[in-house]
């Protein structure tokens, strides 16, 4: 079961809640169940050379870094 964030649309609370696909969620603090699920970010460790540099740090893309002019 994935983790879920939501904001509730009555009092504005931000929560996370382990759920299973359509099963209704209810707001922790005022139990309102209009919520909406928001965009979760995702962090990934990756190994390769082009997440070592910030973008830009080395001129990145169009920057003449990418080898593209």
């Amino acid at each position: 079961m994935p983790i879920y964030e939501y904001i509730c649309r009555e009092c504005a609370a931000e929560f996370e809640k382990l759920v299973s696909p359509h099963v209704a969620v209810a707001c922790p603090s005022c139990q309102s169940g209009r919520v909406t699920r928001r965009l979760s970010l995702v962090g990934i460790k990756t190994t390769s050379r082009f997440s070592e540099a910030p973008v830009g740090a080395q001129g990145g893309c169009c920057g003449g870094g990418c080898g593209c002019h």
